[in-house]
């Protein structure tokens, strides 16, 4: 979800912006200021590798001594004719060595037996003195301490000396400085083929309803029985695809605690801003005009929402990334997945839960926070009238999250897609109606100006990813239409019936007809005809 360009501005500068299933973790400890049990994972245990069978020895085979003949005072045979054996002493001799002969082998096998037997219990203890599952658990116990107690060399110590550890120890003095709820890592299991998957499971005090994960991939030396050691992690990246190369579009990587050497924070009522150190001035001159956008857009909610049902309740509060370099700003949470849409202002990103914290059903999960990013070169930042500017956007991007945690969100649902999905002209039509709401001269001024000898259909703007047009008149006449029609609804039904659809219409897109009857007492059709004509009455569009 996006924010439309500013109308006759420049546009914002142009170049370039996952899981092996998780085992049921327990809850996440937190740092001082925010006491609650750690996060941890159940272990899940390998079988030990069964040992080599070694060979049985050979047992030497006995041999009789022959039986010696004494002389007779006569031949008892023909002359010419040797002696024979009583066959009666010749059977007992042999079974003398029979015997003797299964004696010795039940013996080698009976020690080799006890020896096999030995082994698999030694390698039985090694396999659990060394369970790779349970090493990192510790491990990941030991960062969460370390990063508690602010003891930097001990949050480190896990990785490769060199540009890799460098790396992380800015991370971790970018983390000490977030106020959490709950934050730790774990991990599904131990490495696959060198790389272990690590999910950083946070939850931002006073933004987040529930925790969410950032995904990484932690490289490791290949091999059985990988257990962390001093400087064994070679290499931290987010999930990658196997198949485009590219980050995993829901690792939420990097975030901005691994994008910025230095990250400064500013933490107000229910809102947390951040930003490069660089710019700093910034964001101190726009977190209390952010500020006001928070407390505008969560007393609404509070005067108009309906109740919460089911545990989905509006966004609790708001994380917002102030960036002005627009390769940073594409880069944030979406890695090289995001292309460069210079019509964009800034964007809001559902964030859905871990798993263990918000199934509402199979494949259905409950959407944990938002992430907000805004690019701080465009005009609403830089003009002369620059507070109007950041409290626009600041209250739309805010609607977007406050409604964002309604949303109970299909695992295969497409973000670019309106068959299933939320409708765009929805989703945007609810934040263009927070951004002006209480302000209805300057939403009417918006439409008159936008809508001007505009072409217009008679239909509700979309969908999908025909909403985001990429001509600038194009998509913000879609944005001004989206926010008009939700508006009507508030002139002719009232507020509360507005905040009441939305709140349907995120827990089940696919009820759209149902939910705007209950809304305003007429069908889609009806509804569509009724505010085209407000529209045509109203606008000075082309008829």
């Amino acid at each position: 979800m996006t924010y439309p360009p500013q109308p006759g501005a420049p546009a914002p500068g142009q170049p370039p912006y996952q899981q092996q299933p998780a085992q049921q973790p327990p809850p996440y400890r937190q740092p001082p200021a925010y006491q609650q049990p750690p996060y941890q994972q159940p272990p899940a245990y390998r079988s030990p590798q069964p040992p080599y069978q070694q060979q049985q020895p050979y047992p030497q085979q006995q041999f009789p001594h022959p039986q010696l003949q004494q002389p007779s005072p006569q031949p008892q045979f023909p002359p010419g004719r040797a002696p024979e054996e009583p066959p009666r002493r010749k059977r007992r001799v042999w079974l003398r060595v029979l015997v003797s002969v299964l004696a010795l082998v039940l013996l080698a096998v009976g020690g080799l037996g006890y020896a096999v037997w030995r082994t698999q219990q030694k390698q039985a203890q090694y396999a659990k003195d060394n369970d790779p599952v349970k090493a990192w658990r510790a491990q990941f116990d030991k960062m969460y301490r370390a990063l508690e107690s602010k003891d930097e060399d001990a949050f480190v110590e896990i990785f490769a000396e060199g540009p890799t550890r460098e790396k992380q120890r800015k991370v971790f003095r970018n983390l000490v400085r977030m106020p959490w709820d709950q934050v730790g890592w774990t991990s599904a299991g131990g490495p696959v083929k060198g790389t272990l998957q690590v999910s950083f499971v946070h939850q931002v005090a006073g933004v987040d309803n529930l925790p969410v994960a950032e995904e990484y991939e932690w490289m490791v030396p290949d091999g059985l029985f990988v257990v962390p050691k001093p400087g064994l992690v070679t290499e931290v990246r987010g999930w990658l695809d196997p198949i485009s190369g590219k980050t995993v579009k829901t690792s939420l990587y990097p975030g901005p605690w691994d994008l910025y050497d230095e990250m400064s924070v500013e933490v107000r009522d229910h809102l947390v801003v951040v930003s490069d150190k660089a710019q700093e001035a910034e964001l101190k001159r726009d977190t209390d005009v952010l500020a006001q956008a928070a407390k505008d857009d969560l007393e609404a909610w509070r005067k108009s929402g309906p109740a919460p049902a089911n545990d989905r309740k509006p966004g609790a509060g708001f994380f917002v990334v102030l960036e002005k370099d627009r390769d940073a700003y594409n880069k944030l949470y979406l890695g090289a997945n995001k292309e460069n849409d210079n019509l964009e202002a800034g964007v809001n990103l559902e964030v859905p839960t871990v798993d263990e914290f918000g199934k509402v059903g199979a494949g259905k999960s409950l959407i944990g926070g938002s992430r907000i990013a805004m690019d701080t070169g465009g005009s609403r930042f830089t003009g002369s009238d620059w507070r109007a500017g950041v409290l626009d956007i600041g209250r739309h991007e805010m609607g977007h999250a406050t409604a964002a945690t309604l949303h109970v969100k299909t695992d295969m649902e497409l973000e670019t897609s309106d068959k299933d999905g939320v409708r765009r002209w929805v989703s945007e039509g609810f934040a263009q109606y927070m951004a002006l709401r209480g302000k209805d001269a300057d939403a009417r001024a918006d439409v008159n100006s936008t809508l001007r000898d505009y072409p217009f259909s008679g239909e509700l703007p979309g969908p999908g990813t025909a909403f985001y047009a990429k001509e600038a008149r194009d998509r913000h006449a879609n944005y001004v239409l989206a926010g008009d029609a939700l508006r009507y609804m508030a002139s002719k039904y009232g507020e509360q019936k507005v905040f009441s659809f939305v709140t349907a219409h995120y827990a089940d897109p696919s009820a759209l007809d149902q939910e705007i009857k209950d809304a305003t007492g007429l069908t889609f059709a009806q509804f569509q005809d009724a505010w085209a004509a407000h529209v045509r009455a109203t606008a000075p569009v082309r008829r």
